[in-house]
Order: C-alpha cells, then sequence, then structure tokens
C-alpha cells in the first residue's frame, strides 16, 4: 500500500508545483511603493586557452584547446509587502577546439537557485516556491570541467494555513512537493512531505516549536517513508540569531522487490550567527535522516552564499554536517575577504558503508585603485571513505581575476584559473590525475541597483 500510494503522490506534486507555479512572474516584478533590496547582472563575451595535462596508467597526455563564448550571471533579492524573492544564476557558452586534432566541440553549463515566499502575518496561508539547477556527480569523482557532469533541475512548492490558539500560538499545518528533472542517464525523482508545527511565542526575541512531518518519495529503484517528529528553539540576538532543535526520525525502506527495512536516527540542528554592518559570520551543525529524493520537498533554503559547484545524488543516510561562513571588510579599507569551510559524515542506511565530504573556499577582492581590482580564489573539495583522513578523490582550484573598468557598466579582465585533480579511486572510475591551466580574457556589461523604492 505504501509503494502505491508514493506513485499517487508523486503525481499530485507534478500537479502542485504547475498549479503554484503560475505567480511567480507577477512576484518578480517590482510594483510601485516596493522595495528593491539589491539585484545585479551581467553578460560577458571572451577568448580562452586551456591546456590540461592527464596522467593515467597508460601514460601522459597533453591538449590545448582554444575556444570562445559567452556568460552571463544574475542575482539579488527582492521584497514587495508580503513578497520576497532571492535568486542567483550563473552560465556558460563556449566552443572549443582541440589543436592537436583538429577537433571542435561546444559545452554549457549552468546552475543558480531561486527561492519565493509569500507570508504575511495578517493573512493565514502562506507558500513557497523553489527552483534549483546544478551538476550531478554521481558516483564518477570529481572533473576539472564541471560541464561535463549531467544537469538536473528541482522544482518545489508548498502552502501552509496557520490558526492562531490566543496571541502566543499558532498552529500550522503544511504540505510541501518537490521534483527533480534530471538530464542524461539521471532519473526524475518526486517527493511529499505534510506535517503540523506548533509554535509558542516566549518572549519578543524567542520562541519554541514543536514539528511533525511525514515524508513520501519515489527514488530511481526505492520507495521512502519518513516520518519526523523535532522540538525547536529560536531567539534573535543583538547582534544575529541563535536556534537548536532535537529529535527523531524512522525510515521505511521498500525495494523493487517489495521487500521492507526500517531504520531510525537521533536528528538535530544547531545554528549561530552574527550580524554587523562590515561582516557576516554563521555556524551550523546539522544531524538528518534523508535521502536525494526526500529531500526536495523539505523545504531546504537554499546557502546563496556557499552554493555547492556540484551535488551528488544519494540514497538513505544520516549525515552528520559542520558547516562554517565567514565575510567581512575590516580587513583593509579596500578589502574583501570571504571564508567557507563544511564537513560532513554519511553512512549508508542500506549498505551501511561511510563517506567523509569536505569543501572550503577562500576568495580576498582587493580595489587597487577606482578603475582596477584584482580578486585572488581558491577551492578545495575532497572526499574520503572508511578513514576520515585519508582522502581518495580531491580537486584545488587557484583563481586570479584582474579587472579594469572601462565605463560605467562595462569592464575588461583577464583571469588565470588552475586546477589540480588527484584521484586514488582506482581503475574503472575513470578518475585520472589531472591538471588544467585557463587564461582568459573577456569583456563585460553589467548592472546593479541597490536600496531602491
Amino acid at each position: 500500500m505504501e509503494r502505491r500510494a508514493g506513485k499517487r503522490f508523486g503525481r499530485s506534486s507534478a500537479a502542485l508545483i504547475a498549479v503554484c507555479g503560475l505567480p511567480l512572474p507577477l512576484a518578480a516584478q517590482v510594483a510601485d511603493g516596493s522595495t528593491l533590496q539589491s539585484i545585479s547582472g551581467s553578460a560577458s563575451v571572451f577568448t580562452a586557452a586551456t591546456h590540461t595535462r592527464t596522467d593515467s596508467v597508460g601514460g601522459t597526455d597533453t591538449r590545448t584547446e582554444p575556444s570562445v563564448g559567452v556568460s552571463g550571471r544574475i542575482g539579488g533579492a527582492l521584497a514587495s509587502g508580503a513578497n520576497s524573492l532571492a535568486l542567483q544564476y550563473g552560465g556558460t557558452l563556449e566552443t572549443r577546439r582541440d589543436t592537436s586534432v583538429g577537433d571542435q566541440t561546444d559545452t554549457s553549463s549552468i546552475s543558480g537557485a531561486a527561492s519565493y515566499a509569500y507570508f504575511d502575518p495578517a493573512q493565514p496561508l502562506d507558500f513557497n516556491l523553489g527552483h534549483t539547477v546544478s551538476s550531478v556527480r554521481n558516483n564518477t569523482g570529481f572533473v576539472v570541467n564541471p560541464s561535463s557532469y549531467e544537469t538536473r533541475n528541482t522544482l518545489s512548492a508548498g502552502a501552509g494555513l496557520r490558526f492562531n490558539a490566543g496571541s502566543l500560538s499558532t498552529l500550522r499545518l503544511f504540505s510541501q512537493a518537490g521534483q527533480s528533472f534530471g538530464g542524461g542517464d539521471l532519473s526524475n525523482e518526486n517527493s511529499l512531505t505534510a506535517g503540523a508545527e506548533l509554535t509558542r511565542r516566549l518572549s519578543e526575541r524567542s520562541s519554541a516549536s514543536l514539528n511533525a512531518n511525514r515524508s513520501w518519495s519515489d527514488g530511481s529503484s526505492v520507495d521512502q517513508t519518513i516520518d519526523s517528529a523535532q522540538l525547536v528553539y529560536r531567539r534573535d540576538l543583538e547582534n544575529g540569531s541563535f536556534s537548536i532543535g532535537g529529535g527523531q526520525s524512522w525510515a521505511t525502506t521498500e525495494y523493487s522487490d517489495n521487500t521492507e527495512t526500517d531504520s531510525d536516527a537521533l536528528t538535530g540542528f544547531l545554528d549561530r550567527s552574527w550580524v554587523a554592518d562590515q561582516y557576516r559570520t554563521s555556524v551550523q551543525y546539522n544531524r538528518r535522516l534523508s535521502d536525494s529524493a526526500t529531500e526536495l520537498s523539505l523545504n531546504l533554503p537554499p546557502e546563496f552564499d556557499f552554493l555547492p559547484e556540484t551535488v551528488e545524488l544519494r540514497d538513505l543516510v544520516v549525515s552528520d554536517s559542520v558547516s562554517i561562513f565567514h565575510s567581512t571588510d575590516l580587513l583593509c579599507n579596500a578589502c574583501t575577504l570571504s571564508v567557507a569551510a563544511e564537513a560532513a559524515l554519511l553512512k549508508s542506511q542500506i549498505s551501511g558503508d561511510k563517506t567523509y565530504e569536505y569543501r572550503s573556499s577562500v576568495s580576498l577582492g582587493v580595489q587597487l585603485t577606482d578603475l582596477q581590482r584584482i580578486t585572488f580564489g581558491y577551492s578545495w573539495q575532497g572526499d574520503a571513505e572508511d578513514q576520515a583522513g585519508t582522502i581518495v578523490d580531491q580537486i584545488h582550484r587557484f583563481d586570479t581575476r584582474w579587472s579594469r573598468q572601462l565605463a560605467e557598466n562595462t569592464e575588461f579582465a583577464v583571469a588565470f584559473n588552475q586546477s589540480y585533480l588527484r584521484s586514488d579511486l582506482g581503475s574503472g572510475t575513470g578518475s585520472d590525475d589531472r591538471d588544467q591551466y585557463v587564461i582568459r580574457l573577456e569583456l563585460t556589461h553589467g548592472f546593479a541597483l541597490n536600496g531602491r523604492r
């Protein structure tokens, strides 16, 4: 019965997304009297030269490829009454020519996320919409060019109905649906979550809530049913916010041969953020029981400051993750610095395998003159298996970019990017040690709006 119910919810989730998706273009418009917090975008044309060295069991191969292409990005945050929209997207289309054999290839990539919400304290109904597009690294190891991964689009939509029990307590009943659309060999997945949240205001700055929900998901090979309950405390502080929660989740996994397995885990989270005019810091710990399909309908907000370059699909896992993000303008009068790091332990509830995932990034921007700016960036991703300190697959990236403003919204830039892939995954995975160097010249025209009414 659970399996048939899961299929039924899969069809209804697509219908819910289609219906709730209609107001999105209207919400993105900025009407008279609304507040435009920030929005920026750019379009670029570029020419580049890429040199790649690959070391494998069969020897060393080198390749040099000149290329031309276009790229663009858009991002921002809009607010208009009860409506709010945050988005960040970027994409590239490039044509390369291999000088050694004369072959020509076209590559494209796009990534980003958008989140829309309607919430009016005076109205009982709220709803939300979300979209993400990302490259999926699915048991293939890292690559120096993420455009070679498959691309997955995900849509989510949800609604809630609030009931006030006096002036201090609120009961919210909600439903959230998610659907993924995979390209290439990726399978489409969908899930539905329904639940209730009872919130009690403890003071002007703090509240406590009791949350309970059930999620149904249809994956590529298994169906999941996950029940969760959690007690949460939140408090707004003078310099940021603090929240903590704890509870338990129970899961039932049904396979294609109609066999079932049960699993459970303690869950919880801890979130502390510090916000000031010239810096922002957040520290998070999260423990969850979920799989890739179920997370489609959990309404997890995208981390726009730390969007992953790629995502990896996974079966039912208990995940423990710690992340930190810090950005500041206090390093020097002309500097901006941002640092991010995350470590996660994932234990499969189906196979029992353990995986450790790490990622970090550092970005430093320096305004040399009124017209010139230079940016240095470094990022690292690594995977380990049973031993947390034994990295079996990793990639380092170094990015340097110098730009000069030619006109009010136009600039010329020179970028030099380096990637170093090191893999010990063994034969049969298609992963070899690889070094790549890219020199790029680009002309960019953009726009930026801030604090406009």
